[in-house]
Parts: C-alpha cells; structure tokens; sequence
C-alpha cells in the first residue's frame, strides 16, 4: 500500500492483508456503495430497497456498511466485528462501528422510515424539525430523543 492510502494508519500494524479484506480494499466499488459481507466472506452491494431490508433482518455472523457522502475506506476498522443473534455489527463511514441491539435497531428504523414519509426530507431527522415541521409534533418529538445517536444517523444516511 502508498503511504497516502487514506487508511494506510488503520493497516500500519499489521503486516498482511487477508483476502476479505484485499478484495474490499482493491475493488472501488467498496468505497462507494452499501454492502453486506457475509460470515462465509461474500460481499452483496446493495441497492437502497436492499439495504433496508438487511437492516430489518441482517445475517447472523454479517457486517453491513453504510456509505456516506466521501470515498474514504471507513470499513477497515469494522471487519472483524459481525452480527450475532442479538447484535447486528453496522458500519457507517463517518462513525465506525456500531453494535447495536436487534430490537433497538427495529425500532429506530421504523422510526426514521416514518419521520421520512411524514416529513418529506432527510434535513430534519439529522438536524432537527424547523418550525414548519413541527406541524408534525409526534414525529419532531420521537426524533429528538434520537437525533444524535450515531445509529440514528446511519440508519437515516440508509433512507
């Protein structure tokens, strides 16, 4: 790897790559785009409809990556986690890792599905309802007590 790979200090201390991770890193796709790798090593990109649905139900032993804006590698840190029975393994590339409860994941999820049909716009879920949204005072109330999570985020990027 150059020293200017944008991860290059995430790979500093090992001194191999296995083959998971070379395929993640050497495919640009990767940096791109949703996926969900796998317990048996394979990757699936995902369209947004399917990564709504992993994210109601993902794979025991899977990571599912959620991209953002940037074409960084923020997926290296995360690869040695993955879901379990009751943890899903999330990774956002602003936030890294994210272990979270099956049922809690459900549920900001149908939370954040609702808010979007309701109002229309992602603006509000990540920054907070503007006067006009609180028209829709349920929904600007649920969201605020979740606003800064770093799921709630990934989850909305996901919409």
């Amino acid at each position: 790897m150059s020293d200017n790979f944008t991860a290059y200090p995430d790979l500093f201390a090992g001194a191999e790559v296995c083959e998971v991770c070379a395929r993640l890193i050497a495919d640009r796709r990767f940096r791109s785009s949703n996926w969900l790798l796998l317990a048996d090593g394979n990757v699936e990109l995902l369209t947004k409809e399917e990564l709504l649905k992993a994210l109601r139900d993902p794979p025991v032993g899977s990571l599912i990556y959620v991209r953002a804006g940037g074409r960084r590698h923020g997926f290296i840190r995360a690869l040695r986690f993955s879901s379990t029975s009751s943890l899903v393994a999330i990774c956002g590339e602003d936030e890294g890792v994210i272990l979270a409860p099956r049922d809690r994941l459900r549920r900001l999820l149908d939370l954040a599905v609702r808010a979007y049909e309701r109002l229309k716009r992602k603006a509000p879920l990540l920054e907070g309802c503007e006067a006009r949204d609180w028209l829709h005072e349920d929904i600007c109330k649920e969201v605020e007590e979740v606003r800064g999570d770093p799921l709630w985020r990934v989850i909305v990027r996901a919409l």
